[in-house]
């Protein structure tokens, strides 16, 4: 079989990398000032309420990807499959899961207190969030990757000019935050291009019944390991809103502030890399795989060293510049601290993630998120009855050790399997 694309050097293989990492960036920078927007402006209890429901609809896009996203690319790999087709059935599951989430979405935020406007915007932020995903996802497995930099740069430009205007006509950052984010959502699917909006448009109903054989083969699988991942990442803030109330949330979302772009980036980076594996993995390409997880790897090591020297040069020299005084700077730089190392944990294991999902080896990253998701709620539980609020973040961190180490022996048996290949391992 002929690879989908040349064999590049690692210099064409970091501009690849530039490339995919430019529209995420200006996404980081747009949803960074958005929660220093909401952090500076207004109470610890209104941060509180946004970060909660903010960390929700992200939470759309983890399902986004292991329901549609993961699947679309690994079987547009794939030889024996009727791309057409499936692509088909995707997208219908997608636009029926966008229209169940965008109502249960507002109903969310009218109970934690949003006016009726901001809670419809946000319910239509969360379902346009799914769509937006599943085009990212098409785009990457039809090698359209310009179109994911336009998508994100048409939606930081029209949230920041949304979100100003509507501040420069008085609007209150909370009743600002929700419809500029659904605006800036809507502007990203629409210029993802006519071909995908048509796709949205008239969805193939009698593809439909197709999906049920991708639920049976991945997205069950896939389902399973993203919730309980949520679980991991996220338990201490919803616990934590839960238990506590969302002021209690505050100081722990402020300390992630910092560190939040790692993971855009990041999850940016698996959009991009996962079909390029697939596509090496379909073509037999070992030694293309092992360079892909090697110099993915690298690349995220070097995205954390640079954003953790930044996030400790403001913590050490002008902490005020984004946290204000009402917050205790000694919580927050121990927050920092900590979402540093949880952050390191996460990122060694992602290659190998992505290298698993590749290939289609969805139910040990889901045995993975179950055993992470244990020990972090169990953990969360026990420091939010016998320490301080910031101490959950450890007990997250001791959640992705646990998956790195069945990720890891995963891994170790898909090399046996498939690949043949003692490279890829934990530290390749």
């Amino acid at each position: 079989m002929r690879l989908a694309e040349p064999v590049h050097s690692y210099g064409a293989r970091g501009r690849r990398y530039v490339l995919a990492a430019a529209g995420p960036i200006g996404v980081a920078a747009t949803n960074f000032f958005l929660s220093f927007s909401m952090l500076r402006l207004d109470t610890p209890d209104a941060f509180g309420v946004f970060s909660f429901l903010f960390v929700a609809a992200l939470f759309t896009i983890a399902l986004s990807a292991a329901l549609f996203g993961a699947p679309m690319q690994a079987h547009h790999a794939d030889p024996a499959v009727d791309r057409t087709m499936m692509v088909a059935a995707v997208a219908a599951a997608a636009v029926v899961g966008a229209a169940i989430a965008g109502p249960a979405f507002a109903l969310l935020g009218g109970l934690l207190g949003l006016t009726p406007v901001a809670a419809l915007c946000y319910g239509a932020f969360a379902m346009l969030t799914i769509l937006r995903c599943l085009g990212r996802a098409w785009c990457y497995a039809v090698e359209r990757p310009w179109a994911v930099t336009l998508s994100d740069a048409s939606y930081a430009v029209v949230t920041l000019c949304a979100f100003a205007g509507l501040s420069l006509v008085g609007a209150a950052p909370e009743r600002a935050v929700y419809p500029a984010l659904a605006l800036g959502t809507a502007a990203a699917v629409v210029s993802m291009g006519a071909r995908f909006a048509a796709m949205l448009r008239r969805p193939r109903w009698a593809a439909l019944r197709g999906y049920g054989a991708i639920w049976q083969s991945q997205s069950r699988w896939s389902l399973l390991g993203v919730t309980a991942t949520e679980a991991t990442a996220n338990a201490h803030i919803y616990l934590l809103t839960l238990l506590a109330g969302p002021a209690t949330v505050a100081p722990v979302a402020a300390s992630a502030l910092l560190l939040r772009p790692i993971n855009v980036i990041q999850n940016a980076l698996i959009e991009y890399e996962r079909p390029q594996i697939g596509r090496f993995l379909s073509a037999g390409a070992v030694n293309e795989v092992v360079r892909s997880v090697r110099l993915f790897r690298a690349v995220l090591l070097i995205i954390w060293a640079g954003t953790v020297a930044l996030a400790s040069a403001i913590m050490l020299l002008r902490p005020t510049l984004i946290f204000p005084p009402s917050y205790d700077l000694i919580i927050v730089r121990l927050g920092v601290a900590l979402w540093a190392g949880v952050s390191l944990v996460i990122l060694l294991q992602v290659p190998l993630n992505v290298l698993l999902q590749a290939g289609g080896e969805f139910r040990p990253l889901a045995r993975a998120s179950v055993v992470a998701a244990a020990v972090s709620v169990g953990g969360v539980l026990i420091a939010i009855a016998l320490a301080a609020p910031t101490w959950t973040i450890a007990a997250i961190g001791l959640g992705w050790l646990a998956s790195m180490a069945v990720v890891a022996s995963a891994a170790r048996d898909f090399r046996r399997r498939r690949l043949r290949n003692p490279a890829i391992t934990v530290a390749a």
